[in-house]
């Protein structure tokens, strides 16, 4: 396909060319300008000989668009008296980059040769810069050596003239820096710290309830295998009545790498049953933000929940009776020891649900949970949490502790649980004789209610060491209903970590 010459064109649109149709005093310049294709392929293959894309930088393809015979060879174009034509096929090839200039070659490297005592000077230098042993009067002597030389030196590299300054500087920077490390090392022994844990048991005890560092380890050794799967908590739709948080399905810890190890993570919880400290007061002692964690001590807990009641599962007839203390002699088929506790909590919006959790004998909102423990005073059952308003005797209905009961077994209480009528066949009730319409208890019932009191305290001393974790003190707020049940039971079965309220009669 041939092109042919036209007077539309005013410019050559090929990169930096600067002819034109006409000069600047109007005249015709003498060249010919061919019109460019208007359509692909050869469009395209036009503009990619120039080095320009149609409808960018400012340049666009319409019909007055040349390039002058400038970049064209001879043998494209056929030559006649009136109209110049291509020959099909043709493309630009000449003269096609007039804005590129080539670029300077590089000059060659100076000479950088310097005298021998430039050399001198320059290891003088380097040796006062990397030895501590170093002094100023040797440096001094080596500058006026380097002065009474008239050998002439490299001024671009005279570095003995900045030796004194510079050995200064060193100085200073060291002095500096061991001021930083004693800093540093003083704010790390004000920093809370796992390792701080080690060789003091009286500080194990005060922050996570167990009596030494070496139960703690074992506790957590058992633990650490069902850990490396774990899944952790992303809201409150996985907090309530989620099945175990682990995920198998996982070969590696899902998520970003994590600050804390599990071992502190394990700890944050645990200071935070024991002490009762705020997410936010753990946040800074960790290094940690507040959500993150929040984060670890909902999912922790969770975890915790479901693990910790398999370690203390409830115990066979058996095991109760290896391990029965001598102060059951007058009562030795005791099973199990049951009493409730409540926890204050803050007072619900709702009128409702302030009815539901109000409690008569504390005169306050509460959450009630019974609890259940052996002879020698390990907890063995634990009730979820119930409304204030609920009686002892319709939590231990429904709670399922009966259900745990087999015949010849004796379950010990206080007057307030008089379920007789709720017991299993062949299951026996042993609470203090009531007055009835009695003035006083006769002389044998006084001396009887005095022998169950001694040995039902006991659990009143167990319920005693839940309440030691002082994430349960004062008033509980609602925003930990979502996980109070896991809260307190976690509370409750640690205390089987402590030594034995009651020692068997066989120790």
């Amino acid at each position: 396909m041939s092109r042919v010459s036209k007077s539309a064109g005013s410019e050559c649109a090929a990169f930096g060319c600067s002819n034109t149709f006409h000069n600047y005093d109007g005249t015709p310049s003498g060249l010919h300008f061919l019109k460019f294709p208007q359509k692909n392929p050869e469009k395209r293959v036009w503009c990619n000989a120039i080095k320009r894309i149609d409808s960018m930088d400012g340049f666009r393809v319409t019909g007055a668009t040349c390039l002058c015979q400038d970049h064209f060879s001879e043998k494209d174009i056929k030559r006649n008296p009136n109209r110049w034509k291509l020959v099909a096929g043709a493309v630009p090839s000449r003269n096609l980059y007039y804005s590129v200039t080539p670029r300077p070659s590089r000059k060659e490297p100076r000479d950088r040769s310097t005298s021998q005592l430039s050399k001198e000077m320059q290891e003088n230098a380097y040796s006062s810069t990397t030895s501590a042993s170093s002094s100023t009067s040797a440096s001094s002597l080596s500058l006026e050596n380097a002065q009474a030389s008239d050998l002439g030196t490299c001024s671009e590299h005279d570095y003995s003239l900045n030796n004194e300054s510079l050995y200064q500087d060193l100085l200073d920077l060291r002095e500096k820096v061991k001021s930083l490390e004693d800093e540093n090392s003083q704010l790390r022994e004000k920093l809370f710290s796992v390792d701080k844990l080690k060789n003091d048991d009286s500080a194990v005890r005060f922050y996570t309830g167990f009596p030494n560092f070496d139960t703690l380890m074992d506790v957590f050794s058992y633990l650490l295998p069902k850990l490396e799967h774990i899944t952790y908590w992303r809201g409150s739709d996985t907090t309530v009545n989620t099945e175990k948080v682990s995920d198998k399905s996982r070969s590696t810890k899902p998520g970003p790498k994590r600050k804390l190890s599990l071992l502190e993570e394990f700890v944050l919880v645990l200071m935070r049953l024991k002490v009762g400290l705020f997410l936010n007061d753990l946040a800074d002692r960790f290094g940690i933000s507040l959500a993150q964690s929040s984060k670890i001590f909902t999912t922790w807990i969770n975890f915790l929940y479901h693990e910790l009641p398999l370690l203390f599962p409830f115990p066979s007839r058996a095991k109760i009776d290896k391990l029965m203390p001598s102060e059951f002699e007058r009562y030795p088929s005791t099973r199990i020891i049951i009493d409730c506790t409540e926890l204050f909590i803050e007072v619900p919006s709702s009128m409702r649900a302030q009815s539901q959790t109000w409690s008569e004998y504390k005169h306050h909102n509460t959450w009630k949970a019974l609890i259940g423990i052996s002879p020698n005073g390990a907890i063995t059952f634990v009730s979820k949490l119930w409304s204030g308003r609920v009686s002892d005797k319709e939590i231990t209905q429904k709670c399922g502790v009966l259900a745990l009961m087999e015949p010849g077994d004796n379950i010990m209480a206080d007057r307030g649980f008089d379920i007789h009528e709720l017991l299993p066949p062949g299951v026996s009730l042993n609470i203090p004789p009531f007055k009835g319409t009695q003035d006083q208890l006769t002389p044998v019932e006084a001396e009887e209610t005095a022998h169950i009191a001694s040995v039902r305290i006991h659990v009143e001393r167990a319920i005693g060491r839940v309440k030691n974790y002082h994430i349960l003190d004062g008033l509980l707020p609602l925003s930990l209903h979502p996980i109070a049940n896991q809260i307190f039971t976690v509370c409750c079965f640690l205390t089987n970590f402590l030594p034995f309220l009651v020692n068997p009669a066989n120790s």
